[in-house]
């Protein structure tokens, strides 16, 4: 799990890198369209990357099949804002990239949230619940000593 949030991480912080050199470009900085070009690619391999996090964390039973489908579904995306991108087609690059980053962000904020099974009812080695940084756990009120 750890690896799919790390993954997840780099690529939200490469698409949110995407918007602020888009926005250098179209404020007359012509030097950021070829960062933006290929940050993009860099985007890509890094969401291929968490394609691969998202099949071990399912694998090794740190996380549920869904993720998996949802990081190939954000690359189809990726491969039409590109295709976008690169016909020029502003009006409709622009939205998708939009879409592309809330997407991505929403998938890593999960990837930080969620509590695997096979380690909810675990102990640590510190003698509390296992868990990594960012996991919350739910401690139902009846085991709080009043």
């Amino acid at each position: 799990m750890r690896f799919l949030r790390a993954s997840l991480t780099v690529t939200a912080l490469l698409m949110f890198g995407q918007a602020v050199l888009a926005g250098l470009f179209m404020g007359g900085l012509s030097s950021a369209f070829a960062w933006h070009r290929e940050m993009a690619t860099v985007a890509g391999i890094a969401l291929i990357v968490s394609i691969i996090a998202a099949v071990l964390a399912r694998r090794l039973g740190q996380a549920p099949r869904w993720p998996i489908w949802a990081t190939v579904a954000l690359l189809a995306f990726m491969s039409l804002l590109a295709f976008a991108g690169f016909r020029g087609l502003t009006a409709l690059h622009v939205p998708l990239a939009v879409i592309m980053i809330l997407l991505t962000a929403v998938l890593t904020m999960w990837a930080w949230r969620y509590v695997s099974t096979s380690t909810a009812g675990t102990v640590s080695e510190r003698g509390g619940p296992a868990t990594d940084v960012g996991e919350r756990i739910d401690v139902p009120t009846s085991t709080i000593a009043h």
